[in-house]
C-alpha cells in the first residue's frame, strides 16, 4: 500500500524544472487584473454616457420645502401674509394653499349648524397646529395643483393630526356628508 498519493515512477518534471502541482500561475493573474481593468472602464463610460438619463439627486428639494416658522391668524384675505382661512386652506405670503391630504367641513355653505360648527372647530385648531412650531410646507406629491401642499411637523402630517383630533377626514373625491342624522 502506498504511503502517498504519488509513486516514485509518477513524479515526473516538466520542461520548466517545476513539480507540476509547483507550477507559477503569473499570466493568468494578470489576465484576470486586465479584465476587471477592462470592466471598470466600461463601467465608468457607461455611467458618463447614461448621466442625463437618470433621475439626479434633488438637492433643490430643500429650497423648495421652506421651514415655515410664521404665527398664524384667522382672517377671509386670500392674498394674506400669515392666515387661516378655513380648516383646510390657509394664505401665506400672499398666496393661497390648501391642504392636500384631508377633507374638512365646510363653514360656508354649510348644510346645518352641526357643520358650520365643526368648520369654524376645525379652523381654529389648524391655525392653533401651524402656531405649534415650525413646519415644511411639503408640495403634494399626488396632485397636480400648484396650491396642494402637506404640511408636516417632525415628520408628520399636519393633516393627518387634524383627521386624528376629529376635526377633518382623510381625502376623499366624493362629498362627505357632515350632517348625517341631523335636520337640514
Amino acid at each position: 500500500m502506498a504511503h502517498n498519493l504519488y509513486e516514485p515512477g509518477d513524479r515526473t518534471f516538466d520542461p520548466s524544472g517545476a513539480w507540476l502541482h509547483d507550477r507559477q500561475d503569473g499570466p493568468a493573474t494578470i489576465v484576470a487584473g486586465g479584465i476587471i481593468l477592462v470592466a471598470l472602464v466600461i463601467a465608468a463610460a457607461a455611467i458618463l454616457l447614461f448621466k442625463d438619463l437618470m433621475p439626479a439627486a434633488d438637492h433643490g428639494a430643500v429650497a423648495a420645502r421652506p421651514t415655515i416658522s410664521e404665527q398664524f391668524g384667522l382672517c377671509d384675505d386670500l392674498t394674506g401674509d400669515a392666515c387661516v382661512l378655513s380648516a383646510d386652506s390657509y394664505a401665506y405670503k400672499g398666496h393661497y394653499y390648501r391642504l392636500a391630504d384631508i377633507s374638512v367641513p365646510s363653514q360656508i355653505g354649510a348644510k346645518c349648524p352641526d357643520e358650520a360648527e365643526r368648520a369654524q372647530q376645525g379652523r381654529i385648531a389648524l391655525a392653533a397646529m401651524m402656531n405649534g412650531g415650525a413646519f415644511e410646507a411639503r408640495p403634494d406629491p399626488i396632485d397636480p395643483d400648484p396650491a396642494a401642499r402637506v404640511l408636516v411637523r417632525d415628520g408628520v402630517s399636519i393633516g393627518q393630526l387634524m383627521i386624528l383630533k376629529g376635526h377633518a377626514r382623510p381625502w376623499s373625491p366624493k362629498p362627505i356628508h357632515w350632517c348625517a342624522g341631523q335636520p337640514r
